[in-house]
């Protein structure tokens, strides 16, 4: 299978070393120096291609049937603090999502069943620096690739791209822990300490925009579009930044609204991408991930072998035949709360989302079924016959980046452009438009991106971001102020003895510790 082909690439040109690896430092081998580090652009294809395996490995995992390397990265960053039911799951997962909508981590960190170990690689760092790194070396080894092999406007593509994927993983990180060891070089082998994350988010912004017009507005091969980064994947990516970092600062925010309002201006010229309107075939198209709306995901695609595990999916939690499991599975193991959900789609209200993706949307039961992801496979027959989600994680698409649009003008104070990128979403949903002002504006705004993201891994990092996570209307297990600032949102950070020892400069989240 391709994705194999591309693991066994990567560990033996990234991975394989003379002695021991250290943390944040990959020690280059002989072969991997100077000119003989890559002679091909297949070479640096194959490279690169590694770093997506990487990166898929780290939220999606790889199959059961394959090594039963489970992950749960997308759906627990949906589940926690949210208002979510849990009916039934396997292997005691009930305890472990209730700790996760509560907010409870600890409980979690102290428990070892199949699902606190799911959660516990969500609390590991490693992978992301895996992938940082990675892209250092690429970064630094591609100048050293003859120029009979590999033409400049191709270079300057690839480093662009090793750009955006570090920045991508340092933005992760910082969602998910705060502060970051941030790095740049090559080969990096000095001891840092984490650096403030709203220093992180500038230096990440000052790289991605710096290296974003030598990436392509479209890619010849079809099969890049979506999954490969685009002049506007760095814009999502810039949006996600400046907003972030506008959350953290206490200094002026406006430069992070205005740099988002920029950004908006140049994502409306990227005349290839538009929202498709919502109905059961665009739903398929979209969460299949190469749709004109689709601005960077991670590939799952049964037929080329390219799979997540079961947990990864949402579907997996929130589905039941025949959109997920077999024909006994006939209850879905959570559901979202009956108030919050008809809180979001209100009775009366058109809205194709919830026509579309829902069936009994405010049971608040098992016979809740979630159909936005709805691409599938099966496999087996007759009554043995099992299904299993097919759809690819979407990390950024169109409707994200209007939204952030939106939210950033109303903090301007910009109503009028604030209504208008909202109301393209909720058009392509033939939602009516919203009129509203002032602070309602921004709690509309707000809940739209919980109507349109819903199930694709936003809620927490938004609920978060807007500190909407201390107030009860909008989240069922608020965070006090003292512990909102004290560090309660983040994950617990696992550091191993090996990593302590590599860098004595590394601390945890002292909230969880």
């Amino acid at each position: 299978m391709k994705n194999i082909k591309y693991i066994i690439l990567f560990a033996a040109v990234v991975f394989t070393t003379a002695g021991c690896k250290k943390f944040l430092n990959v020690t280059p081998i002989e072969a991997q120096s100077g000119n003989n580090f890559w002679k091909t652009r297949e070479e640096v294809e194959g490279f690169t291609n590694g770093i997506y395996a990487r990166l898929r490995s780290k939220v999606a995992g790889t199959p059961q049937f394959f090594s039963g390397d489970d992950r749960a990265f997308f759906p627990a960053l949906e589940i926690r603090g949210n208002s979510v039911n849990v009916i039934s799951i396997d292997n005691d997962g009930a305890n472990t999502f209730n700790a996760l909508i509560g907010n409870n981590m600890k409980f979690i960190i102290s428990s070892n069943k199949r699902y606190d170990n799911l959660m516990k690689k969500i609390m590991s760092w490693k992978e992301w620096y895996d992938v940082i790194a990675a892209a250092n070396i690429m970064y630094f080894e591609i100048d050293k690739v003859p120029s009979s092999s590999l033409p400049d406007a191709d270079r300057k593509r690839y480093k662009a791209e090793a750009v955006f994927l570090r920045n991508l993983s340092y933005m992760f990180i910082c969602k998910l822990f705060g502060d970051a060891v941030y790095y740049t070089e090559a080969y990096h082998s000095t001891p840092l300490a984490r650096t403030p994350q709203v220093e992180v988010m500038r230096k990440c912004i000052a790289d991605m925009t710096a290296a974003k017009a030598d990436l392509p507005t479209t890619y010849n091969d079809v099969s890049s579009n979506g999954f490969r980064p685009t002049k506007a994947t760095a814009v999502a990516l810039l949006m996600h930044l400046n907003m972030w970092a506008a959350a953290w600062d206490t200094a002026d925010k406006t430069k992070y609204y205005e740099a988002v309002k920029t950004l908006a201006a140049e994502m409306d010229t990227y005349t290839n991408y538009k929202l498709l309107p919502i109905t059961p075939e665009n739903t398929l198209k979209i969460f299949k991930g190469r749709s004109t709306e689709n601005l960077f995901g991670i590939l799952q695609d049964f037929n080329y072998g390219e799979g997540f595990s079961l947990p990864a999916g949402f579907s997996y939690y929130f589905s039941h035949y025949p959109y997920r499991g077999t024909i006994t599975k006939t209850a879905s193991s959570m559901a979202y709360n009956k108030d919050y959900i008809s809180k979001l789609y209100p009775a009366g209200i058109p809205d194709a989302r919830l026509t579309t993706w829902f069936e009994n949307y405010d049971s608040g039961t098992g016979t809740f079924q979630f159909k936005k992801f709805a691409n599938i496979y099966a496999t087996g027959s007759g009554t043995a016959i099992s299904v299993t989600s097919d759809d690819s994680a979407i990390i950024f698409r169109l409707p994200d980046c209007y939204l952030l649009t939106a939210e950033a003008l109303a903090e301007l104070g910009d109503e009028g452009g604030a209504r208008n990128f909202v109301n393209r979403v909720r058009e392509a949903a033939t939602a009516p438009p919203i009129v509203l002002g002032g602070q309602d504006l921004k709690d509309e705004i707000y809940r739209e991106r919980c109507r349109e993201l819903i199930g694709e891994g936003q809620f927490f990092f938004d609920l978060v971001r807007t500190k909407r996570v201390v107030n009860s209307d909008f989240t069922k297990s608020p965070i006090s102020v003292a512990n909102l600032n004290a560090g309660a949102w983040t994950w617990p950070l696992t550091i191993s003895a090996d990593e302590r020892s590599a860098n004595p400069y590394l601390i945890g989240n002292n909230f969880w510790n």
